[in-house]
């Protein structure tokens, strides 16, 4: 027992492990994420309907939805997507959770064919082509390692035209300070979300200063088995948001607020790139 524990309590290397894919593709988890989404009692995965409606509006004033062709990375269960299409977008929403998808596709605007949704790792499958805008919303880029962030700018900078848009939102260095390493244990932790039978849980949080990146590290203990989730965060300075960009061919950036509900929130901010 005293080995497990430690073994539990060891801080690994940022980033050196990656378990998105379980999160969002395992059964239980895949519903328990898609109802903690489509929730207005919690911000953990999707933004309450007022921010996202005020962003959609920002969006449209900004650059024009009307006919303009946007591809949404990471689309969930189409909250900005079908909102999109509604203004007159042409769509293409991309994210791995089918059940996110399936979702979306079910509660899409009637838009004579505008929105397409696809089932896909925006990591490695192909991205549509020849995009007036790209959109990454809720600081999902934040969740990726610097080699994994590198590849998927330069593979956005290639699909948007020229003149393009990138839209994004990251969480800021005034977060970070916010960020206390701590240790909890609990049975059946957040309500039962982690498995739909009787489990116990730890939450180790780490801080990893140099880097200023978080981890989350989620470990469950099943009857039958021990697993773990590791919820990484990378939190930025406008400075190294500017660089990454610049170095995937981006040829300007420009920040806004966050894209949030509280409109004096510091702990995000809006980045948009352009080719």
């Amino acid at each position: 027992m005293y080995d497990e524990l430690k073994e539990i309590s060891k801080r690994p290397r940022a980033f050196s492990i990656y378990t998105a894919e379980t999160l969002w593709a395992e059964p239980h988890l895949a519903k328990m994420m898609l109802e903690t989404h489509l929730s207005q009692e919690t911000a953990l995965a999707s933004r309450p309907t007022e921010a996202i409606e005020r962003f959609v509006d920002w969006l449209d004033t900004s650059f024009g939805l009307e006919a303009a062709s946007i591809c949404d990375l990471g689309c969930g269960p189409g909250l900005y997507a079908n909102r999109f299409a509604e203004r007159g977008a042409i769509v293409h929403g991309l994210d791995f959770s089918r059940n996110s998808i399936e979702h979306a596709r079910r509660h899409a605007p009637l838009t004579g064919g505008r929105i397409t949704y696809q089932t896909a790792n925006y990591l490695s499958d192909p991205l549509p082509e020849e995009q007036d805008l790209i959109t990454l919303i809720y600081c999902d880029l934040c969740a990726l390692s610097s080699v994994q962030r590198r590849n998927l700018l330069t593979r956005i900078h290639r699909a948007l035209k020229a003149g393009g848009k990138f839209i994004l939102d990251v969480y800021s260095r005034k977060a970070f300070e916010g960020v206390v390493e701590s240790v909890s244990f609990e049975q059946n932790l957040m309500n039962g979300f982690w498995s739909a039978s009787d489990y116990f849980a730890f939450q180790h949080t780490f801080r990893y200063d140099h880097e200023s990146v978080s981890l989350d590290r989620f470990t469950i203990i099943e009857k039958a088995r021990t697993w773990d989730i590791y919820n990484w965060l990378k939190y930025f300075s406008k400075d190294e948001i500017r660089h990454e960009l610049k170095d995937a061919g981006f040829s300007f950036v420009e920040f806004t607020g966050g894209f949030g509900i509280d409109r004096l929130d510091e702990t995000t901010f809006g980045v948009i790139a352009g080719k």
